[in-house]
């Protein structure tokens, strides 16, 4: 049974070191502002080409929800990550924690921060290039609890490599999401896809929302009710893929004795 009192202690480590560290308070907002102001203002400059209606809208939207899924599945790995580098994990797991507290701290860490991310991206897109994201409405919810869900699950399965790897994969914590980037439909519709590349995106939740998001901006028209259950339906698969090779990963890494020497 998970014990909250446990997993308030886990999240707490953690925020004592974003609170301790500047490079982590970077990650939350310096970064995400950065990548706003860059493909804002190229938006602006698209958009000032005439080449269609609500084109820089569009692009500031899509980056916004992209930062939002990728710092999600980011933070899950590095949260382990960082108590490797410290040489923490034995200190750790040597107290009653089970790896279902370790994992449900982790999430919730991950969702309180990006909560921040995107609440500041937002007003700040609001501010500087009127746009306004809320106004999309119940709709907009829906798509960024699914980005949670993926990117939770994209974060696992990092996390459960690293597991079984070590510090040899730890790049893998800030690149691995970015195979997925082109076939995502960020930035373009699927339909500019090649037709090998078109087929993997329509087994990935995030293409839907994208697309979904880019649909709304454009034309004002919902998408339809199957993609809806697509997302949903992809999303319960691959989380539930996700948080079982998190377990398989961390029983693995427990038989080969990997916490106390996590190389």
């Amino acid at each position: 049974m998970i014990e909250v009192h446990r997993v308030k202690a886990f999240m707490l480590r953690h925020a004592y070191e974003i609170l301790a560290t500047f490079d982590r308070k970077l990650d939350i907002i310096f970064w995400p502002t950065v990548d706003l102001l860059i493909f804002g203002l190229l938006s602006v400059y698209i958009q000032r080409l005439n080449v269609g209606a609500n084109v820089a809208a569009a692009i500031i939207g899509g980056l916004i929800l992209w930062s939002l899924v990728y710092n999600i599945q980011r933070d899950i790995s590095v949260t382990l990550l960082e108590d490797m580098w410290s040489r923490n994990l034995f200190n750790l797991f040597a107290t009653p924690l089970k790896v279902s507290e370790m994992l449900m701290g982790t999430l919730i860490l991950s969702l309180l921060k990006a909560m921040v991310t995107i609440s500041f991206t937002t007003f700040l897109a609001w501010q500087l290039f009127d746009l306004n994201l809320l106004s999309l409405g119940l709709v907009l919810a829906f798509y960024i609890l699914n980005l949670f869900v993926f990117g939770w699950a994209f974060g696992c399965l990092t996390a459960s490599i690293i597991f079984r790897f070590g510090a040899r994969v730890q790049i893998f914590a800030w690149s691995l999401l970015a195979v997925l980037y082109p076939v995502s439909g960020v930035f373009y519709p699927l339909s500019t896809l090649p037709a090998a590349l078109a087929r993997i995106a329509q087994f990935l939740p995030i293409s839907y929302v994208f697309e979904g998001l880019r649909e709304l901006i454009l034309h004002q028209r919902l998408p339809p009710p199957s993609d809806f259950v697509w997302i949903v339906g992809l999303n319960v698969i691959y989380l539930a893929m996700g948080v079982l090779v998190f377990v398989q990963g961390f029983k693995n890494a427990k038989q080969r004795g990997w916490f106390i020497h996590p190389i």
